[in-house]
């Protein structure tokens, strides 16, 4: 592209193109990557948290990571190879996240089956 041609386009074209390089010649980051990675990590963090939150923030990890995929794939060469890793890493995390939330939400569902039996047996006993 000459530099004419540079001037006479639009910058919002230009940026919004998957396919170009950033201003300094250097390749892109996948769009949420960093995103993914911190949704990841906090869904297994908190996924003691009742694993409601883990639940809601693993499943957002693991969209955004496969759409940030789709855009990998589509066009590896602009993207860069790190944000691509954090990706990956953010949609394992968020797998785990996810895992972890809904192994708690089953515990606490059959601990209060249990307690609410114990509880309900000894009011019985009083009786």
């Amino acid at each position: 592209m000459n530099p004419s041609e540079f001037e006479n386009s639009n910058p919002q074209q230009n940026f919004n193109n998957p396919n170009n390089f950033n201003q300094f010649g250097g390749q892109q980051v996948i769009p949420n990557s960093i995103g993914v990675l911190v949704l990841g990590i906090l869904s297994i963090v908190f996924c003691w948290c009742y694993g409601i939150l883990a639940i809601i923030m693993g499943i957002i990890s693991i969209v955004l990571a496969n759409q940030g995929q789709k855009l990998y794939q589509a066009n590896p060469q602009a993207y860069s190879l790190s944000s691509y890793k954090n990706l990956k890493a953010g949609k394992v995390c968020g797998i785990i996240g996810l895992s972890l939330g809904a192994v708690y939400i089953v515990f606490l569902i059959v601990y209060f089956i249990v307690v609410g039996t114990f509880a309900l047996g000894a009011l019985n006993a009083f009786s």
